[in-house]
């Protein structure tokens, strides 16, 4: 399950930067904008889950899109939050 998790969620290895001192905090920006290099791997990673999933509320019967649809809805918001992640680390 960890594995699973790791292979979706890379936010583990970044920093807190609203703790600590003013240095300490630079330091964690500096870590979390070096560590946000590998976020557009994950963001393909959720794109692809978005896509399957709307390719199987399309295909499957009525019954089963519910479920997949609030799947979908969860699988979305992910994604939405890796993109402005990445994008508020890549501004400059």
């Amino acid at each position: 399950m960890k594995a699973l998790i790791a292979y979706f969620w890379p936010f583990a290895a970044y920093r807190d930067v609203g703790r600590g001192s003013v240095l300490e905090r630079a330091a964690a920006w500096r870590h979390n904008r070096q560590l946000s290099s590998s976020l557009p791997l994950y963001i393909r990673r959720w794109a692809v889950c978005v896509a399957l999933e709307l390719i199987l509320i399309a295909t499957l019967p009525s019954p089963l899109t519910r479920p997949l649809a609030v799947l979908l809805t969860l699988s979305f918001c992910g994604l939405l939050h890796l993109l402005s992640v990445w994008l508020l680390l890549r501004r400059r």
